[in-house]
C-alpha cells in the first residue's frame, strides 16, 4: 500500500484519544491515527449507506474494504439494507416482464 505524508492540525482532545489508544494497544501514534481514521471512514460510509446516499459497493469503496466486509460492518451497526419497498417492487415488475 502506498503511503502519502499529510500534515494536519489536531485539537488536543483528539490527540488525547490517540495517545490513549497508543498506550492501551501498544502501537505507535502513526499506526493508531491511521487505524482510527479507518474506523471513522467506515462509520461515515455506514452512515451514508444507511441514509441511502450510496450503494453498498460505494460504501465499501469509501472504506477500502470488500463488499462482504462492508455488509458485515453495516449489519454490526444495525443497518440491514437501504433498499426501499418501491425499489424492490419495481425490480420485481421488471423481472416479471423479462420472463
Amino acid at each position: 500500500m502506498e503511503t502519502i505524508a499529510k500534515t494536519t492540525r489536531l485539537p488536543s482532545s483528539l490527540l488525547k484519544g490517540i495517545k490513549y489508544r497508543t498506550k492501551k494497544e501498544g502501537v505507535d501514534e502513526s499506526t493508531s491515527l491511521r487505524q482510527l481514521l479507518q474506523l471513522g471512514l467506515l462509520g461515515y460510509a455506514i452512515q451514508l449507506y444507511r441514509e441511502g446516499k450510496v450503494s453498498l459497493r460505494e460504501a465499501a469503496e469509501i472504506s477500502n474494504i470488500s463488499v462482504r466486509e462492508m455488509l458485515e460492518a453495516a449489519q454490526e451497526h444495525g443497518v440491514t439494507g437501504n433498499v426501499k419497498y418501491d425499489t424492490q417492487k419495481h425490480s420485481l415488475e421488471i423481472i416479471k416482464q423479462m420472463v
